[in-house]
């Protein structure tokens, strides 16, 4: 298997949106120093609630090693009450658009 290509949707609960931001911020220098990990983007919508992590991974096993790692599960507790529910997080398959 190819590249796994990853985005994930976390919603703040209102007020704590610098908070959370805060986390997130410190997770994606973590994050790019893992094996396999190509891109690891953090965004805030306009809105201010509502982040996006755009993520390339070289395979799956290294997008499911990323899940076990310690500073992802320090995240997911850091931020339980802060958060509006679980994180929408979606696997995409690219599509070749070359020419023949």
């Amino acid at each position: 298997m190819g590249k796994t290509y990853v985005t994930a949707t976390v919603i703040a609960k209102d007020g704590a949106e610098q908070e959370l931001e805060a986390i997130l911020v410190k997770l994606v220098e973590e994050v790019r120093k893992e094996e396999g990990c190509i891109r690891y983007d953090l965004h805030r919508s306009d809105y201010g609630n509502v982040f996006l992590f755009y993520e390339i991974w070289q395979s799956p096993a290294h997008l499911a090693a990323h899940g076990k790692t310690p500073h992802m599960a320090a995240m997911a507790e850091a931020t339980k009450d802060l958060v509006a529910g679980p994180a929408e997080v979606n696997t995409w398959e690219e599509i070749d658009v070359s020419s023949s």
